[in-house]
């Protein structure tokens, strides 16, 4: 069985995530992460009978058949050299229609477009076929980071984060690569009680119960409208309601607002960062009242992974509380850098 070269995109910062998951579930022969130093790329090498299975992969976000990769400069004569080079790439696949995409990283004295519209050009040139850019039957990727040129063909259309149709679209929602990333990170295990006790649309939990059989989920979210959003995308999501519990209640009073008989050992949460409501003053108090009132509710053996923005802050504030650290890990995420923190409460 022959074997094909993938570049599998995901979140900057989780690479290690996607090549932990690529190696579990597809076996690849061959892997590096970030190759030609570019973030939040996997390139892997896989037997052709698997390329169905990476479209199951939770951690990434496109799959790309890598076709060619070569170097190029900063200056417009290097619109020459991608011309050549998409003219003379073997498209097997092509199908009736195309579209050319770019992500450009670096400085360049060209753009995006200019790279799109001379693959495109090159593509119409050797094969007649036609534009589409909405409906094409192949998409041509055509990335320059930097100085490297990498030509390929999508696997998958739609980005792998859409894992249904959302009916609530929460104004700070979870990207569910990060939501899965996190529980990964927690080695999730069947009987696992999982709270969220900033759960929002339901992300990180609706993301817990796709992928884990036999665990108890409960989520938290002090406005009502929310809860009622998490329970429709929960709906959607097909999810079994058995395991999943949506309250409204106060993270900062877990005490009053989960069952008294029930205790989390795994608590993984997307906290306030303050930027979209502005209110960043009041995070300190916030995430000092979480996890103060978190203490009183945690089984004696827990693991705690919470995303934010401001990781001096929680750490400050954990190290006080007696939380230990265990890992920190910096991520890229809409244009933020956030830190996902791992930390444990020893009873």
């Amino acid at each position: 069985m022959k074997e094909k070269w993938l570049m599998l995109t995901t979140i900057p910062g989780l690479e290690e995530t996607a090549q932990d998951e690529a190696i579990e579930k597809i076996h690849p022969s061959k892997y590096k992460i970030r190759p030609e130093n570019i973030k939040g790329r996997l390139s892997i090498k896989i037997s052709e009978k698997h390329l169905e299975k990476t479209l199951r992969l939770r951690s990434i976000e496109y799959i790309i058949l890598l076709l060619k990769t070569f170097r190029v400069d900063n200056t417009r004569k290097a619109l020459e050299t991608i011309y050549q080079n998409m003219y003379n790439t073997s498209l097997q696949q092509l199908g009736p229609s195309f579209r050319i995409t770019c992500e450009r990283i670096g400085k360049h004295q060209y753009t995006s477009i200019d790279v799109q519209k001379t693959a495109g050009q090159a593509v119409v040139d050797r094969y007649g076929t036609k534009v589409d850019l909405e409906k094409p039957d192949t998409i041509i990727r055509v990335d320059v980071i930097h100085n490297t040129c990498i030509i390929g063909t999508l696997l998958n259309h739609q980005p792998l984060h859409i894992r249904y149709k959302r009916i609530f679209h929460h104004p700070s929602a979870l990207n569910p690569i990060i939501a899965y990333a996190m529980l990964r990170s927690t080695k999730i295990q069947p009987q696992d009680k999982i709270l969220d006790a900033f759960c929002g649309g339901g992300t990180i939990l609706i993301e817990a119960l796709q992928n884990w059989e036999n665990i108890e989920t409960v989520g938290l979210d002090i406005n009502e409208k929310y809860i009622k959003g998490a329970t429709l995308n929960a709906d959607m999501a097909h999810i079994n309601k058995k395991n999943l519990r949506l309250i409204v209640g106060n993270a900062c009073k877990l005490e009053k607002f989960l069952p008294s008989e029930w205790k989390p050992n795994k608590v993984i949460s997307n906290l306030p960062f303050g930027i979209r409501s502005g209110r960043k003053k009041t995070i300190p108090n916030i995430y000092k009242d979480f996890l103060t009132s978190l203490k009183t509710v945690l089984a004696p053996e827990n693991k705690i992974c919470l995303l934010t923005t401001h990781n001096r802050l929680l750490k400050n504030i954990a190290d006080q509380l007696g939380y230990n650290i265990i890992k920190e890990q910096q991520i890229l995420y809409g244009g933020l850098t956030c830190w996902i923190i791992q930390l444990t409460l020893l009873r």
